[in-house]
């Protein structure tokens, strides 16, 4: 579907886990987000945009996820009414309160809230079988129907879930024993009862993760209807790669090239630690055999794209760059402190020769360019054709190639606008915001970028230190973009500086505007930081519901500014959503 821009739209980013409710179990869920669908609602707020959902693996990254279609048990709601032969009983018996309440203080700790989560689906899970499957009723049809109709993806999946419980949660398939590194031979391996394995127990494993999944598309299906009704359409996310150590990988290995590692070269905005500024980001995803993808017929993306328009009205693609040429990396992410300090010549000494570089080639060839823009544009085009009626957004920041941004207007995608990266090469200039192209998604920072108030303190900390002018200039560049007063800029991100951010932001000519959570609120939390690895990456999460920071004296009147201007800016959404 061509997105239609004369249709002007507002949005906001909130990734799931950093959502709250009152009866959480220390992420967001399905629930939390009914609530921030009814706060875009009350704020003339079109869009909700999402972090990708799929089930994540031991870095928590959902860009690393351990399977491109199964959706994370972290992000159910569970309640009575939303997990078929759940009780509030049987939740009390489940857990322990004050358990419960520290994982609701502190930020997301994904190891136990996921373990409490299974845990009571394990317990709905028993009550289930014995008054649905052994009954044979209407619900248990329903289960056995979504197994049926999502086998090529459910199949796999459930043995890897299975096989994952027996390596005490590792999805590391590489450190499994022989027989159980690819899918047809754990299957055989469990179909021939070899060590003793019960198959009746691994069977009823594999029905209980396929009954998650069920209840998990169940809920975010319902919750794209909800949003409908609420005139709020949800934009999700398709990660580009999927983990080395994912079902995928396991079940699928024609398809993949496991030889190399896809990732981003060394850039100016993301610095990070010694690694990144050497080599840049590895993200460790295996890259793609399209050649095997090709043989029949893009299969495993059209089956990416069909569950994602189950569940969302528009998909962002993460990294559309690499549908046209990928940073590669002979070295997967595990090995990254080897290569830190080493000069090229002795990092070829440890691969062979093999240095990091595009694949299939570089730009640096017209001829190459061409065939980059050629192939690029046929593996969109068929995710297009797949995606139907759900609108594409690329995002296509980084080292973009030329071609790249003529190229996804013309098929209908709308790309990225960043207004303070937007520059005149001449004199560094921001670009007026009139020349942002209207097939665009304008913001000033994704989830891997610094908030607007810290990108603005870090301005007036460069204007007052050592390296001053340039810092001045860089000041009354913005200022002039802004249309304020470039001799006398505020030496704090002030309350007028956020409004005129908010304003010039939204009076671009692009269709959507759309700004972070923390971007909305001006404040400085910030929930990925590229390159780097811990516990405080996809793990912040807001500090009260969202519909409380209306109700708050700092916050409120933030949120009410922006709301009157969606409105003032002609970007109020449509009274009615398409399912």
């Amino acid at each position: 579907m061509r997105i239609e821009t004369k249709n002007k739209l507002a949005g906001i980013l909130v990734p799931v886990f950093a959502l709250r409710h009152d009866h959480d179990f220390g992420i967001g869920d399905t629930k939390a987000m009914r609530d921030a669908i009814e706060f875009c609602e009350e704020n003339n707020v079109g869009v909700l945009q999402i972090l990708p959902i799929n089930e994540t693996g031991g870095d928590n990254s959902p860009y690393n996820a351990i399977s491109s279609v199964a959706l994370d048990p972290a992000y159910l709601e569970l309640a009575p009414n939303a997990v078929p032969g759940l009780s509030q009983e049987l939740i009390e018996q489940c857990i322990d309160a004050s358990e419960l309440e520290k994982l609701r203080q502190d930020a997301v700790a994904y190891r136990q809230v996921k373990q409490l989560k299974v845990k009571v689906l394990r317990k709905a899970f028993e009550i289930f079988e014995k008054n649905e499957i052994l009954k044979s009723t209407d619900a248990a049809a329903q289960l056995s129907q979504f197994r049926q109709e999502n086998s090529r993806w459910l199949e796999p999946y459930t043995l890897f879930r299975t096989i994952m419980d027996r390596h005490e949660g590792s999805s590391v398939w590489t450190q499994w024993q022989e027989q159980m590194r690819s899918y047809e031979s754990a299957l055989k391996h469990f179909e021939c009862g070899a060590d003793n394995v019960d198959r009746p127990e691994i069977e009823r494993s594999r029905q209980f993760w396929a009954y998650v999944q069920w209840i998990a598309f169940t809920q975010w299906r319902d919750l794209k209807v909800f949003a409908a009704k609420h005139a709020v359409s949800l934009m999700g996310d398709l990660p580009f790669g999927v983990s080395r150590y994912s079902a995928d990988v396991w079940a699928e290995r024609r398809i993949f090239d496991l030889d190399w590692s896809c990732g981003a070269p060394p850039e100016i905005y993301f610095q990070g630690d010694p690694f990144v500024r050497q080599w840049g980001q590895n993200w460790g995803m295996p890259l793609y055999n399209w050649d095997e993808n090709k043989k029949e017929d893009f299969a495993w993306w059209r089956q990416r794209i069909k569950h994602l328009n189950e569940l969302f009205h528009y998909v962002r693609i993460d990294h559309v760059l690499g549908f046209f040429r990928v940073y590669g990396f002979p070295w997967i992410p595990e090995r990254n402190d080897e290569f830190s300090q080493l000069t090229k010549e002795q990092a070829k000494k440890k691969t062979g020769g093999r240095l990091p570089h595009f694949v299939p080639r570089a730009d640096d060839d017209p001829q190459d360019a061409e065939e980059n823009a050629k192939e690029g544009a046929a593996y969109l085009q068929v995710l297009l054709d797949a995606a139907g009626t759900t609108g594409i957004v690329a995002e296509d920041l980084g080292v973009v190639p030329d071609y790249v941004r003529p190229l996804i207007h013309e098929l209908g995608i709308a790309g990225f606008a960043i207004p303070i990266f937007e520059r005149n090469e001449e004199d560094r200039s921001f670009k007026a915001k009139e020349t942002l192209h209207e097939l665009s998604l304008a913001t000033y920072a994704t989830h891997d970028h610094q908030p607007i108030k810290v990108f603005y303190d870090q301005l007036v900390k460069w204007w007052h230190g050592p390296e001053g002018r340039e810092g001045w200039l860089e000041v009354q560049r913005l200022m002039h973009f802004l249309g304020e007063d470039e001799t006398d800029p505020p030496t704090t991100f002030s309350d007028d500086l956020h409004r005129s951010m908010l304003r010039n932001l939204l009076e671009t000519p692009c269709w959507l505007a759309l700004v972070m959570i923390t971007d909305l609120l001006g404040t400085t939390q910030r929930f990925n930081e590229p390159g780097l690895s811990g516990d405080s990456n996809w793990s912040q999460r807001l500090d009260r519901p969202i519909k409380q920071y209306g109700e708050d004296s700092q916050y409120g009147p933030k949120i009410r500014y922006f709301g009157d201007l969606i409105k003032e800016t002609g970007r109020t959404p449509l009274v009615s959503v398409r399912v």
